[in-house]
């Protein structure tokens, strides 16, 4: 089996794209407590969650020309990568991304585009292109490790129920802290959302997957809270992987909502002109190929 490029340098520009990555000591860590108060009944947080699909509903675009994204993985050196990021919401409500990966003198290294169920990962010094249809098998296949499709947008709009998985929450209150408790999309798996509200607007503080033992699988932390247009959203994205050993923080400084953005952002064409050597993806041929 021969790989089209090494898993290290196909993770560095991946993780960065998708806001997944790994975290950077060994082993588990125990999840954290389940705050000591009082359990609530759902009909409490019910305004909160709301407010939280709203200002995604009203978020038609999102572009940022100002992102530092810190990888670290092992024991190895951190390595830091700039990127801009476009978002849009289509005439038909589907959602398109795109989100680009800067060389030192801000030539694109790397370009991610996410529209109509489609995905392109192209690596421009590599000359080459994966492309095909968005699954969360395609991403495992990709990435190695259990991505999920909706992850990336939970990430990027700080809400994790933007699936829509709002029953069987067990939901603890102390103060202006919530924590909520739900069963994860694997069996045995429980996701732990802490939600802060301050003077009645909620902010999604952490996010966290573990196993039947309680050990993390995934974490997200949210910092960095600030008004955009009206919209509350984090500028400071943590994401951790216990197992994998590699974290990922991303930085946003300059975020811009409802700016114009123009259809030909999302074009795959460009890179699939035949510059760039196209590699099929889809859940059954990963990205290796017989020699």
């Amino acid at each position: 089996m021969k790989t089209y490029l090494s898993l290290c340098q196909l993770r560095t520009i991946g993780f960065s794209i998708i806001f997944l990555g790994l975290v950077s000591f060994m082993g588990c860590v125990t999840a954290t407590s389940e705050i000591q108060g009082a359990i609530v009944d759902i009909s409490e947080i019910a305004p909160y969650l709301d407010t939280l699909k709203a200002r995604y509903d009203l978020t038609e675009t999102l572009k940022t020309t100002k992102m530092m994204v810190t990888i670290q993985e092992g024991d190895r050196d951190a390595e830091a990568l700039r990127e801009m990021l476009w978002y849009k919401k289509s005439s038909d409500g589907d959602d398109q991304l795109r989100i680009q990966v800067l060389g030192a003198f801000n030539d694109p290294k790397g370009v991610a585009i996410v529209k109509d169920e489609q995905f392109l990962l192209a690596l421009i010094e590599e000359q080459e292109a994966y492309y095909g249809k968005l699954t969360d098998g395609v991403l495992r296949e990709i990435f190695g490790i259990d991505l999920r499709v909706s992850d990336v947008l939970s990430a990027i709009f700080a809400n994790p129920f933007l699936d829509g998985r709002t029953n069987a929450l067990r939901i603890t209150k102390s103060g202006t802290k919530y924590v909520v408790k739900r069963p994860g999309i694997e069996a045995e798996h429980t996701e732990i959302i802490m939600l802060l509200v301050q003077k009645n607007e909620p902010r999604v503080t952490e996010w966290r997957i573990t196993d039947k033992e309680g050990k993390t699988l995934q974490l997200a932390i949210f910092d960095d809270y600030r008004e955009v247009d009206g919209i509350l959203r984090p500028h400071k994205v943590e994401i951790q992987r216990p197992l994998e050993k590699t974290r990922v923080v991303v930085k946003m400084s300059d975020v811009q909502l409802h700016t114009d953005i123009k259809d030909s952002r999302f074009d795959f064409t460009p890179f699939l002109n035949g510059d760039l050597t196209v590699i099929p993806i889809s859940e059954s041929d990963g990205t290796d190929t017989n020699e």
